[in-house]
């Protein structure tokens, strides 16, 4: 089928990074960094390629991964400004189907970004990711003075314009990115698919009548139908993970801390990291190797001296991976389950063995608050669990908007009736909970934690499907959801279907790549690996690309 829709932004200079405290602006006083001494994390290489011959003319150049568009243009065999002209021109013609972007950079802008790119090139003074095009996630991913959304329509209304750039968007735009437009997302990114009362659903390149997943879905959208190669987008339950696997692209979560974070209340929220969303391994290992290291605003961030390119050797041979088709706990629909099935003879020719294994998760326990009395935990309870840890993080934004002087009550009756219903309830649910309650759900997401350490002390990598579903059909009222029962067992619609979110409780690296397809549907595949062994993680499954290479599968409409 086809494609997307809306507006964007520039960003060519080398800007200097500002430290912020709060939601709007910096602390005088703070460090105030530039260039590459903005992060203390390993310098970006120039990833080795072999391609011979001439570049594609025109719309072609727009299928290129993003390691061949640098390439050529490191090689001048094409222009950054004949390739921002392409991707402009296919944006304009596919955007609005698909719904990728909700803000687009003026063209003027971004055209003057790559003529200020090719003066670099021509200078010898290109950075790592000099004129390529990226997209930014319209949650809490900020671009100083450029309209940001957060999806919902009050803040839409309202026109909130943060006056910082989040700090690894900083290091992307350092690296000589260009920023093209904030891409959608689900309101507030509360629920697993991308659609709001202020945008409407944003669809999958595959086939328009279904959603391309959230929250990163405009991102995800946005790479897969080539409309940019590398997009940004964050995960707290699988917002990466989720729509590339509905949009067969690759999205990453990395261990948490190793990108950081500083719009707040995010530098002090464990669950949740910004991640790349890439057509390749490759590319997503680019992005890591410029966003990734530590920043003194973020409480999670750790030394990082991961060297994400140079990992990617493709041997796999020796590796271990445990593949847990269900997570013990989830139902699956049986074509997901059988797409993921025959991907595992590519695993095996890539030297990896494949163990079917059981991670604990249908032994873990649950208990009420105040009692040692104690149940066997369900796939529903963990979903909850989720639920109930996000709503306390929505409370606090509420609070957050009022403390910072947004000028918009979340809860005021005004605004309620433009929100979700599912966000009003977490945003109530989150202010009723009590800080002993909150803690108490520690005990379920600890033993998570501990199951998955337990199978990795053995294994290199949990295998799973991304989801249990297989698509998700947009809906007509900006409310779409995912399914409410999988294979007849009842699953929470907002994320009871994402095999996702469980690495969030954990903190521990995951990865969502394509398996295949079932009929014109992609199907997604997680990789779970052990905390801080992100670059093994990505070689790993650098080494499965390798062998079924997926690129060629994506729509070109």
């Amino acid at each position: 089928m086809l494609m997307s829709r809306r507006r964007l932004l520039a960003a060519g200079g080398a800007a200097a990074l500002t430290v912020p405290t709060g939601l709007f602006g910096p602390t005088p006083g703070l460090l105030r960094l530039s260039g590459p001494a903005a992060h203390a994390g390993p310098p970006p290489i120039d990833p080795p390629l072999a391609y011979t011959g001439q570049p594609p003319a025109g719309e072609d150049l727009c299928f290129l991964p993003a390691t061949v568009q640098l390439e050529w243009l490191r090689r001048r065999k094409v222009s950054a400004v004949e390739l921002t002209q392409a991707h402009l021109a296919r944006i304009a013609r596919v955007n609005p189907a698909i719904n990728a972007f909700v803000y687009l950079v003026p063209p003027e802008q971004v055209l003057a970004a790559a003529t200020i790119a090719d003066q670099r090139y021509r200078h010898g003074t290109h950075r790592p990711l000099e004129g390529l095009l990226v997209g930014i996630k319209d949650l809490f991913d900020y671009v100083a003075d450029m309209p940001n959304s957060f999806g919902s329509k009050p803040l839409r209304d309202l026109g909130f314009v943060p006056p910082f750039t989040s700090v690894y968007v900083q290091r992307l735009t350092d690296a000589g990115a260009i920023v093209v437009g904030k891409t959608a997302t689900a309101e507030f990114g509360h629920k697993g698919t991308t659609d709001s009362l202020a945008y409407g659903p944003t669809s999958t390149p595959w086939d328009l009548n279904y959603n391309a997943g959230g929250s990163s879905g405009g991102s995800a959208a946005a790479v897969a139908a080539h409309l940019v190669p590398l997009a940004q987008g964050s995960d707290a339950g699988g917002s990466v993970r989720i729509p590339a696997a509905l949009c067969g692209v690759v999205g990453f979560k990395p261990s948490q801390g190793h990108i950081p974070q500083d719009a707040p209340p995010l530098p002090h929220t464990p669950m949740l990291t910004p991640g790349p969303i890439a057509r390749t391994v490759t590319d997503t290992a680019l992005l890591m190797q410029v966003m990734a290291g530590p920043s003194p605003r973020d409480a999670f961030s750790l030394l990082d001296t991961e060297q994400y390119l140079r990992s990617l050797t493709g041997r796999a041979r020796g590796a271990r991976i445990a593949y847990c088709p269900d997570l013990d706990v989830f139902p699956l629909d049986p074509r997901v389950r059988q797409t993921v099935d025959n991907a595992l003879g590519t695993i095996r020719a890539a030297g990896a063995r494949v163990d079917v294994v059981s991670l604990g998760l249908d032994r873990l326990q649950v208990h009420a608050l105040h009692s040692g009395a104690g149940r066997t935990a369900t796939q529903r309870d963990l979903a909850d669990l989720w639920l109930m840890q996000q709503s306390v993080l929505y409370a606090h934004g509420r609070d957050l908007f009022l403390v910072e002087g947004v000028g918009v009550d979340l809860l005021a009756d005004d605004v309620a009736e433009q929100l979700a219903p599912q966000l009003v309830a977490m945003i109530r649910r989150g202010e009723a909970t009590s800080a002993a309650e909150y803690r108490h759900g520690d005990f379920l997401r600890i033993a998570v934690h501990d199951a998955f350490e337990r199978t990795l002390a053995g294994y290199d990598a949990i295998l799973s499907p991304t989801l249990a579903a297989l698509a998700v059909p947009n809906a007509a009222d900006g409310g779409t959801l995912g399914p409410a029962d999988i294979h007849g067992v009842p699953v929470d619609p907002q994320i009871g279907w994402c095999l996702t979110y469980l690495a969030n409780f954990s903190g521990h690296p995951a990865i969502s790549i394509p398996a295949g397809q079932h009929g014109h549907f992609p199907v997604g595949m997680q990789l779970i690996g052990r905390r801080g062994r992100d670059a093994a993680l990505l070689n790993l499954a650098y080494a499965i690309e390798r062998r079924r290479p997926w690129v060629a599968d994506l729509p070109r409409h």
